[in-house]
């Protein structure tokens, strides 16, 4: 605050106002006046602080000159307010002082809910001094707030406090529990009053407090938790366990058919549907785009699997041929003499299969991982002599791949060129054992069937030359020689359809047609897939009448009684339906409507179109006259137990 003393000149009405002085440098200075102080006052007092000479300032309101005789209140200025007045005068410049003026001379202070106006008074004299600290070294003294301030005694209350609280000393340097303990000190009411317990020895507190049932239920309660703790622990390890084993387990009992397969692959081809329709309701784009990226990845994924749980079934059950064989192979002679004495003679071909036998369980029974398998080095150089000394037809190429698998070896390779090698000895291996020229005993364990004499077709997609039971007969009649394991492929990659409601309506309609003895029907030429089309395609999977959806409950019945089943001689029914329409006699057009009977006959033409290659066969057979298939027919029935109307 900056220091001056109070001019009584400036008026005394008690009424006070802060006067701003702005100058042209836009420097202020600030000063409390009484309310009547005029402005020949103001003009003193800016001389005095200024040090300049009367004719030097000039006072302004609002850019217009004021009278030095008029007061602030007839210019417009209000008790406890901030008035502004602006300096004129050449070179004016304000004191470095004023730059630390306070901007406000009064203040309102609030005192029990009541406001009051306070000055400031800005007083150079000494103020008096209570107390302080002075600096022994260079005599400098520091006052604070509490050294001149009064000590306001504290006031107690009336009432003397003798309870336990009061009485007890607090040691704040030590920790104490969370029970607050005190003092006895007086019989007062409001104090804490022990007394003594009467004396108890150790047997009695046992018995009267039941402290040996306490414990009993606490070591119980203790043991049930270890109890269940080590339950859950026995839980945890057979889970694993099942965990460990649930593909192989999985692989044998569910997955050990194609059909098993085929039904994850529909499982999988029906979620992809129902995924497919949530993300068509997606609105923003690059949401859509996203949600299908990410439904490509999972079912890649869900592919990826399958199919390698698919090539290690295989590869189980290709061992596990290969075992039986060797186990029949390497099995001695036994016969019964004439006295019913069982002999068994053992050949230079069981001898040979039990070698083979003991080497297969070197070569592929080993379970670990890695170039550092122990023996397999010596099993190698073994099968590498026995290789050597026979006529094997392919016996250079499996040399190489043994001598390269033992390089491998030597140099330290990494495992995922090892185990290509390894593979690749294995499966020659395979093929090794089977060869009669290498097992004698080979040709005994093959039995001559129709797959043996049959011709051999080449597969146009794997190239591989196989017997024509190994293509379908669908391929067959189309010509285009693709082997059942390509379709196979490529049901899985491309439609993944649920085959087993076309399986059973295939099966119904052939047993319809054998009860009719119809043996020359081209039901017996068509596969489940050609019976799908035929019903998706020309039939919409409905029932022709009803309109029913229900595949489950569909049957193929001939539309014309009197003649054989075919794709342009049937109609899609239900059971109920297909039983009253197989009753009928004569002309279907007799009993149904005309515009039915065209639609119907639509669907026939369409089929023809659809089954343009079993029509070509069918007509071939007709003009070269074809014998029947089976000549003895009602011996197939009566086998079957198959009842015929002929």
């Amino acid at each position: 605050m900056s220091k001056s003393t109070k001019n009584e000149s400036y008026g005394n009405s008690g009424e006070i106002v802060t006067v701003k002085f702005r100058t042209d440098e836009n420097e202020t200075l600030t000063r409390a006046f009484d309310l009547n102080t005029t402005v020949g006052s103001l003009g003193t007092y800016l001389q005095q602080t200024l040090n300049a000479g009367p004719n030097e300032i000039a006072i302004e309101r609002d850019g217009s000159a004021v009278e030095r005789g008029e007061s602030l209140k007839e210019l417009g200025a209000t008790s406890l307010g901030i008035f502004e007045l602006d300096l004129r005068g050449d070179g004016l410049r304000l004191p470095k002082s004023a730059y630390y003026m306070p901007a406000v001379d009064v203040i309102t202070v609030n005192v029990k809910k009541k406001r009051l106006v306070v000055e400031i008074e800005h007083c150079s004299m000494d103020k008096p001094w209570l107390g302080g600290y002075r600096n022994r070294d260079n005599g400098k003294v520091y006052h604070h707030a509490a050294a001149q301030t009064d000590f306001k005694p504290k006031v107690y209350a009336d009432a003397v406090q003798v309870d336990a609280r009061s009485q007890t000393c607090a040691d704040k340097g030590v920790d104490h529990g969370s029970r607050d303990v005190w003092t006895q000190t007086t019989d007062a009411p409001d104090g804490r009053l022990l007394s003594a317990k009467r004396y108890q020895s150790y047997q009695s507190w046992l018995q009267e407090e039941y402290v040996l049932s306490g414990v009993l239920k606490i070591q119980r309660a203790f043991r049930r938790m270890l109890a269940r703790k080590r339950t859950r622990q026995t839980a945890a390890v057979e889970r694993q366990k099942t965990v460990a084993t649930e593909p192989k387990t999985v692989t044998t009992a569910l997955e050990s058919k194609q059909q098993h397969f085929y039904s994850l692959y529909t499982m999988i081809g029906k979620w992809w549907k129902r995924e497919r329709q949530r993300i068509k309701e997606i609105g923003a784009e690059n949401c859509r785009k996203a949600a299908q990226m990410n439904l490509l990845k999972k079912e890649i994924k869900f592919l990826l699997e399958m199919e390698k749980q698919r090539s290690e079934l295989k590869y189980e059950l290709t061992k596990h041929d290969d075992i039986t064989f060797l186990n029949k192979t390497s099995k001695p002679k036994m016969f019964k003499n004439k006295t019913g004495k069982l002999l068994t003679i053992d050949t230079v071909g069981n001898q040979k299969a039990r070698v083979l036998k003991k080497m297969y369980a070197n070569i592929m029974g080993e379970q670990g991982d890695g170039n550092n398998r122990p023996g397999r080095a010596e099993v190698l150089d073994e099968l590498y002599a026995v290789v050597a000394c026979s006529s094997y037809k392919y016996k250079k190429n499996l040399l190489d791949v043994i001598a390269m698998e033992r390089d491998y070896a030597e140099i330290g390779a990494d495992w995922s060129s090892v185990r290509s090698v390894r593979s690749r000895v294995e499966q020659m291996f395979r093929h090794f054992i089977r060869q009669p020229e290498v097992n004698p005993e080979a040709d005994s364990y093959y039995r001559p069937t129709e797959k043996r004499i049959l011709n051999v077709y080449t597969c146009i997609r794997c190239k591989r030359n196989l017997a024509a039971t190994d293509f379908s007969l669908e391929s067959r009649v189309n010509r285009t020689n693709v082997c059942a394991n390509c379709e196979w492929t490529e049901q899985v990659g491309h439609k993944r359809i649920d085959m087993a409601p076309y399986r059973r309506m295939l099966k119904t309609l052939r047993h319809d047609e054998m009860k009719l003895a119809a043996y020359d029907s081209e039901c017996f030429m068509m596969q489940p897939t050609e019976v799908y089309r035929l019903v998706s395609v020309v039939w919409r999977e409905k029932s022709a009448i009803g309109e029913c959806g229900q595949l489950n409950g569909l049957r193929l019945v001939r539309w014309r009684q009197d003649e054989p089943w075919s794709p342009w001689n049937c109609v899609l029914l239900t059971r109920a339906e297909a039983d009253v329409h197989c009753r009928l006699v004569g002309n279907p057009a007799d009993h149904y409507d005309a515009q039915f009977v065209n639609w119907v006959t639509n669907r026939h033409m369409t089929a023809r179109l659809q089954f343009g290659n079993l029509v070509q066969a069918v007509k071939n057979r007709t003009a070269n006259k074809a014998k029947p298939l089976s000549k003895n027919w009602k011996a197939v029935a009566e086998h079957f137990r198959i009842k015929t109307y002929r």
